[in-house]
């Protein structure tokens, strides 16, 4: 099939995909020549896919009739992934772009999945919509739009089935992390923080849009998976109709507080600005946002043994995200980086394996927080770190 523009084949998990040919040598930022092509097409986001097919499998697993829907499909890579690596029966993608349609179809034809694969030129919304009726909905979505799910949150509940899974990306990291706090409470309903773990905090403004925007419908959404990497906020949620379902999701809203003068944090249901009770500072306040856990460990378990199963994804960076993600569980939200920590303190930077053993010496617990390769997840509050580290 002629595209009518420059391709070659890339090799992303089991798939084979045809993608426009970007010229290299023009000197343009590739970024710049990924948003001019033909066709996105972005490698960099094959992590963010590989978490795709380990969370799809995690959730179907011994299931028999698995149907998936892609409403932003461009080249395909994604649905025909979950097809061959997740065993998805049948694959909706939707796109407003012919070409990507022409691009998706022969990906499909290349790979050898066009008989589970169905193709629609729709709006994303309308897309979703038009299946948002018993019988109609989908086991598994994922909204992977340019900026932010948020406009899609609606249509994509209505059409994923009871007990089904959600997946939402989101890549306007500058609302989400404080640089334009308007925007990310227009958008996401709730302030963002910024300060050294701005991302997490992004993470879980996300996820109160999710739970917030099920509960309309009276539907719980239980995050099962979440986590940052590189420019994007990725979260898995599980949708289980029923009112007081939902309420219960609605109860583990609430505000994030920090004190960008101490470090000190704290989750409140209030929203209200308040000092810090540490050192008498305006406290900066977050959200509403989801403070529940950001993953499920049965989900995140399932993860890594679908990873197991999968050569090309054992030891992958999908596969050490999840282990950290599932480290993670258990506590607060918030994280502490230790360079910051340190500098509070007025003491030289410690090594990570210095930190943590004096953290779990002093009998508290500890783990590497996935955000930062100097981020730790601890149940001792600033004062007791200050002391640990700056000793």
């Amino acid at each position: 099939m002629s595209l009518g523009f420059p391709t070659e084949v890339v090799v992303e998990g089991k798939a084979r995909v045809l993608v426009p040919k970007l010229d290299a040598s023009s000197g343009e930022p590739l970024q710049h020549l990924m948003s001019e092509a033909p066709v996105f097409y972005n490698p960099v986001m094959a992590t963010n896919r590989d978490t795709a097919v380990l969370g799809l499998r995690a959730h179907t697993r011994g299931r028999e009739e698995v149907s998936v829907c892609e409403p932003m499909c461009g080249t395909g890579v994604r649905g025909i992934r979950l097809a061959l690596e997740a065993e998805a029966q049948q694959v909706v993608m939707g796109d407003l772009s012919p070409t990507a349609l022409k691009v998706a179809q022969a990906n499909a034809a290349l790979n050898g999945v066009s008989h589970l694969v169905r193709l629609r030129l729709l709006d994303a919304s309308l897309l979703m919509s038009l299946h948002g009726y018993p019988g109609g909905r989908f086991s598994y979505l994922d909204v992977d739009p340019y900026g932010s799910p948020a406009p899609f949150i609606d249509s994509a509940v209505t059409a994923t089935e009871n007990h089904g899974l959600l997946a939402v990306t989101a890549t306007d990291m500058a609302p989400l992390c404080g640089v334009n706090p308007k925007a990310c409470l227009r958008k996401y309903g709730g302030n963002p923080v910024s300060g050294e773990f701005c991302h997490e905090a992004a993470v879980r403004l996300v996820a109160g849009a999710l739970v917030r925007g099920s509960a309309v419908h009276e539907v719980a959404a239980t995050p099962t998976f979440s986590y940052y990497a590189d420019h994007y906020v990725r979260v898995y949620v599980r949708l289980d109709k029923g009112a007081k379902r939902a309420d219960r999701a609605l109860d583990q809203m609430g505000y994030v507080k920090y004190c960008r003068r101490c470090l000190h944090r704290e989750a409140s249901k209030e929203g209200r600005e308040e000092e810090c009770p540490l050192c008498g500072a305006q406290m900066q306040t977050g959200g509403p946002m989801w403070l529940g856990e950001l993953a499920e460990e049965g989900f995140t378990e399932a993860m890594l043994v679908e990873a197991e199963a999968l050569t090309h994804l054992v030891g992958s960076r999908a596969a050490g995200l999840v282990k950290q993600v599932r480290a993670e569980i258990g506590y607060g939200p918030g994280f502490y980086e230790i360079d910051k920590v340190c500098s509070l303190a007025g003491a030289p930077s410690l090594s990570t394996e210095d930190a943590l053993s004096r953290i779990r010496e002093a009998g508290f617990r500890v783990t590497m927080a996935h955000y930062s390769d100097r981020a730790i997840k601890t149940d001792a509050g600033i004062e007791e770190l200050r002391k640990l580290l700056g000793s």
